[in-house]
């Protein structure tokens, strides 16, 4: 069974990061997803559990609106939003951003609404991440980053 982890950009500066030495990638942190009350939170592994408390690696407030589930697959740009070029498809590709559905992670051609294809199917040529929805959502016709 595959761990699920998640990223999200961490409301601490990069600096207070840095200063508590806590692993991230400018800014966007990987771990669980922890509500607490209407805050989330991306939190390292458990140390200790018992039945009135749990003691974590660490605890970092995140934005909401960019929490997202990571998708095991590395990327050299750390983001969601792709251009994807098929064999079948148009020549210089689709802006298309990786989301779940139907239980496994799919990109979704936000510019002729096709259906989400698997990141893994066959008729993929090539996939490079050129931004991500929270920084850049003018890539996909957002109006504010």
């Amino acid at each position: 069974m595959r761990e699920i982890k998640f990223r999200s950009k961490a409301k601490m500066s990069i600096e207070e990061l840095d200063d508590l030495y806590l692993e991230h990638e400018n800014g966007w942190v990987y771990g669980h997803l922890v509500m607490y009350g209407k805050t989330p939170y991306i939190v390292g592994d458990f140390i200790e559990v018992d039945s009135e408390y749990t003691v974590n690696e660490f605890w970092v407030p995140v934005y909401p609106e960019s929490v997202g589930q990571f998708t095991g697959l590395p990327d050299k740009n750390g983001g969601d939003i792709c251009e994807t070029v098929t064999y079948s498809g148009k020549p210089f590709g689709t802006i298309d951003v990786v989301k779940f559905s139907g239980g496994a992670f799919k990109l979704t051609d936000i510019e002729d609404a096709l259906l989400p294809i698997p990141l893994d199917d066959s008729d993929i040529q090539s996939v490079e991440v050129i931004g991500n929805i929270f920084e850049h959502p003018h890539l996909i016709g957002g109006k504010h980053g």
